[in-house]
């Protein structure tokens, strides 16, 4: 254990054992002048510049003022001896070996830093006494002498250190094994990592606030939330003991944006939260016309059961209204479908065909059929997405029946009923959760503020990147048109009247009529964007090629959609609210997440694991060991050799190294 720094003072600096040792500190007796005298002539050869060291009235600090057969004053004696290497004296007092300890000093105080003085005792056996045995000038405490309730290192202390720096420069929050590694390397000290988990966590609630009152704030926030930002929708529901159920959360920004300017498809999808009730966040986002991510709506309940993504799609449809020709993304998520089937009967429901794939691989083992699949699934011709089935039936007659049984109308582009445009699976829904992995062990209002404050900056950004595009579509789609165009110029474009064009490109003709925006690939009528042949046809006639988009991919209808700001709330201690809010209950949800660590990411599913098979026989890959016909591996390091009685036997012929299958008595013992 550590010591405490002498004194800087121009005197000896005695050690203090009631600090280092937590003993009984007092003084026991008084040295007289004849004890003074001899101590003063054992002196004579210290070097007076170096130290000064006053006898007169000294008092020496012990553990004990009534020590039995302690000499009495008159008889104490003090042998002194110096020592220049480590700059101690060691003070030793006879009579029935009763103790001795060391006594810093320096010669020049005034100047020297004071160094941490280490004074090692044991107790003696003649009696209450205990003697310095060692002394160290720099020490550290080893990891030995760690304990949970250091005093000095205490969690909450570790808290609001790390408190001020707690979400790294990368934006990933810190870790315990991170504040392990900063005590070592600023102070000096090793922490146990158990208490750096509690360091973490009450640093998290300094920082953001605890469960119990983000909950309790809750009402309040929604209401100024509504109050800031005209036209958002929030709705908290709590059972009948006031506990926590759901949450719902869309800004008036996301759904006046979504209803003039997005193409009318929505992803959803579920994620689960971290924090210290868990629970699950439902999110639905669109795509805006220049590919990125546009959040509509966000909800928090327990889990992903039938009942809570109900009540999230219901709350979706009061905040949208109604929006023709409505696509549904999701993850065949047994829950999100039954919900979408309630509450958007008219809506078209579709599902990711990434997760479709991966089903696929996962139940028959075999990626090529989910290749085929993906690759009927985006195609938009009616002619390739049945040569792509056929294939799929001939290489795999269970897959092909799998994915006729899920409903081509649900995974097919070409056979869906209506538009998916360039959305064909969830990952828009995924990177918002990605965006909020750390945000998702908040709590509630924390993590609901941590979103607005996510969008702000989004819309903030967006509009200003929106203003200064140069051309009259989105970057974005500008790209595509680059790319198109260079097709064009290995096209033959044959005008058939004013409006349709044939477009001849190796062997293949295709017929695109420019009025309707149409062409025989399908790409120009089920994206509203114009394909290859569109743009050889409009080239053919000197058109603008930004007349045959839609206005969705316009520069203006991008900054038309993040053209209203998100506003602030503010901090809680500025809100006005009315009493009748602010005095509502909101308890802690009953549901407690499991104990351990949270898990930070996905599980992974079995075909993104890369595994691969090898045989514990001929160490090759691709086999097992019961179905190896290659001869054994030869091991040439040092081997252990096991005896014969632990060695499985052939129960026909009791030998070893083979089986009852490939016994060569086996034949003769059936009769």
């Amino acid at each position: 254990m550590c010591g405490v720094p002498p004194v800087a003072v121009d005197q000896v600096v005695e050690p203090q054992f009631g600090d280092v040792f937590g003993c009984r500190i007092e003084q026991y007796h008084e040295v007289d002048n004849e004890a003074n005298n001899e101590h003063v002539d054992d002196l004579e050869n210290v070097d007076e510049e170096r130290t000064q060291i006053q006898t007169q009235g000294r008092h020496v600090q012990g553990v004990s003022c009534t020590v039995p057969n302690m000499p009495g004053t008159s008889e104490v004696r003090h042998n002194i001896t110096v020592s220049d290497s480590d700059n101690t004296i060691t003070w030793v007092i006879p009579g029935a070996d009763s103790y001795s300890f060391g006594i810093g000093r320096s010669s020049t105080l005034a100047t020297q830093e004071p160094t941490c003085m280490i004074y090692k005792a044991v107790r003696r056996d003649e009696g209450t006494y205990f003697q310095v045995r060692s002394f160290v000038n720099q020490h550290s405490c080893p990891l030995e002498e760690v304990h949970r309730r250091h005093r000095q290192a205490s969690a909450v202390i570790i808290g609001e250190v790390i408190a001020p720096r707690l979400q790294q420069h990368d934006g990933r929050l810190m870790r315990p094994k991170d504040i392990i590694a900063d005590m070592k390397t600023m102070y000096g000290i090793q922490v146990m990592y158990s208490k750096a988990h509690d360091a973490l966590q009450y640093a998290l609630s300094l920082t953001y606030g605890t469960h119990e009152e983000s909950f309790k704030l809750l009402p309040s926030f929604a209401y100024i939330l509504e109050q800031q930002n005209p036209g958002t929708i929030t709705d908290l529901q709590c059972a009948d003991d006031d506990t926590f159920l759901y949450f719902f959360m869309s800004l008036g920004s996301s759904i006046r944006g979504f209803r003039r300017c997005m193409r009318p498809v929505i992803a959803v999808d579920g994620t689960h939260l971290k924090g210290r009730f868990g629970g699950t966040m439902f999110v639905a986002t669109a795509q805006d016309g220049n590919e990125q991510v546009y959040p509509i709506a966000f909800g928090y309940g327990d889990s992903e059961n039938n009942l809570s993504w109900e009540w999230f799609l219901e709350c979706l449809r009061g905040a949208l209204g109604h929006i023709d020709d409505l696509v549904f993304i999701f993850d065949r998520h047994a829950s999100i479908e039954a919900g979408i089937s309630k509450v958007f009967p008219y809506a078209t429901h579709t599902i990711c065909c990434w997760h479709f794939g991966e089903n696929m691989k996962k139940r028959f083992h075999r990626k090529d059929v989910a290749d085929i699949m993906d690759s009927a699934a985006r195609t938009y011709s009616e002619f390739n997405y049945n040569r792509h089935m056929e294939e799929l039936h001939r290489l795999h007659k269970g897959a092909f029946e799998y994915a006729i049984a899920a409903g081509p109308h649900k995974w097919s582009r070409v056979h869906c009923p209506q538009r998916r445009y360039r959305l064909m699976t969830t990952n828009v829904a995924e990177c918002i959760n990605s965006c909020l992995k750390f945000a998702r062990q908040l709590p509630m209002m924390t993590l609901a503020e941590f979103i607005r404050n996510m969008l702000q900056k989004w819309f903030h950004d967006r509009h200003a990147a929106a203003r200064s595009m140069r051309h009259q579509l989105t970057d974005a789609a500008h790209l595509v048109i680059l790319k198109r165009v260079e097709k064009c110029n290995y096209m033959t474009v044959n005008p058939v009247d004013w409006n349709i064009f044939s477009v001849k490109l190796k062997g293949n003709q295709w017929t695109v009529n420019l009025h309707s925006k149409t062409c025989t690939c399908n790409k120009f009528q089920m994206d509203h964007f114009p394909c290859s042949h569109a743009l050889a046809a409009a080239r053919e006639r000197n058109l603008d090629y930004t007349s045959l988009c839609a206005d969705y991919y316009k520069r203006e209808t991008l900054i038309d959609a993040y053209s209203v700001p998100i506003m602030p709330v503010g901090h809680p201690s500025s809100w006005v609210v009315p009493s009748d809010i602010a005095s509502r209950v909101v308890l802690n949800p009953k549901s407690k997440r499991q104990s351990g660590r949270p898990m930070e990411g996905r599980h992974a599913s079995s075909s993104e694991r890369t595994t691969t098979q090898s045989c514990r026989r001929c160490g090759q890959s691709g086999h097992n060991s019961r179905r190896c016909s290659n001869p054994p591996m030869v091991n040439e390091g040092p081997s252990i050799s096991v005896p014969d009685e632990y060695r499985r036997k052939c129960s026909i012929c009791h030998s070893i190294g083979h089986n009852k299958q490939t016994c060569p008595e086996k034949d003769s013992t059936v009769e």
